[in-house]
């Protein structure tokens, strides 16, 4: 059997992961020369770039035009067991959420909100949606749908200051009690890409969620894209039973 052989690009990037480690280098902390890794390792400077370009999409370097390569800031970790606020979440990460209310507004269901949310169609439902930023760094963009009958008078709170859940909870007595989440991937739109500095059709994650209070109702609906290269998505997998698989199912 042939033994498998990294390609040049996958090579450089194990090299450069692992000068990473061997260094202990921090975020913000800047690499050699591209010339001088290339010269290090043996490596042409097209597939040590490539590498690096590879590395900055994923989140652990970023360049700075004209100064050179660093190790990028963390990523923001999104746990998808639990039922937390994005700013709670932050909070346990040492981090903080800003957020920027782009628009809030009193509109009518259509067929699918109505759908999910058992009301008339045209009944009253907020849009709200915010732009979620770490560090400075837009990170995603969120729109999320609640029937004004549960927070009426939600356009006077103060959702940059405050996260929704909190909102809810402390001025409806709305409280997040399960929720479930699919994620995917979507492509980003002018105006996705110009909030958030990114290209247009660049990659993001799409994350479409529902949140539900103690007695089963659907109390928000939220549609959100995320830069895969500040967003981290993690769960713990734990092995079950062919009758608990079969139950689910």
């Amino acid at each position: 059997m042939q033994a498998y052989k990294a390609r040049p690009r996958e090579r450089a990037e194990e090299l450069l992961e692992g000068y990473l480690l061997e260094h202990r280098l921090e975020p913000g902390d800047r690499l050699p020369p591209e010339r001088e890794l290339s010269r290090m390792w043996g490596v042409s400077r097209s597939t040590l770039r490539a590498a690096i370009a590879r590395m900055e999409r994923d989140g652990l370097l970023c360049t700075r035009e004209g100064s050179g390569n660093y190790v990028a800031p963390p990523k923001y970790n999104r746990d998808l067991r639990g039922l937390l606020s994005m700013s709670q979440a932050a909070a346990v990460q040492g981090l903080t959420v800003d957020t920027r209310l782009l628009s809030i507004k009193r509109m009518e269901c259509g067929k699918d909100l109505a759908r999910r949310f058992g009301r008339m169609l045209g009944a009253p439902v907020y849009k709200v949606a915010r732009l979620r930023s770490v560090k400075g760094e837009p990170l995603m963009l969120e729109t999320a749908f609640i029937p004004a009958e549960l927070a009426e008078g939600l356009e006077h709170k103060e959702l940059e200051r405050h996260s929704l859940f909190s909102v809810l909870e402390k001025d409806y007595g709305l409280v997040p009690e399960q929720g479930d989440e699919k994620v995917g991937i979507t492509y980003a739109t002018a105006d996705e890409a110009e909030l958030m500095g990114i290209r247009e059709e660049a990659p993001l994650f799409w994350i479409v969620s529902q949140t539900y209070d103690q007695q089963g109702e659907l109390i928000e609906y939220c549609r959100a894209v995320a830069r895969p290269d500040r967003i981290r998505l993690t769960t713990v997998l734990e092995r079950q039973s062919e009758e608990e698989t079969a139950r689910e199912t």
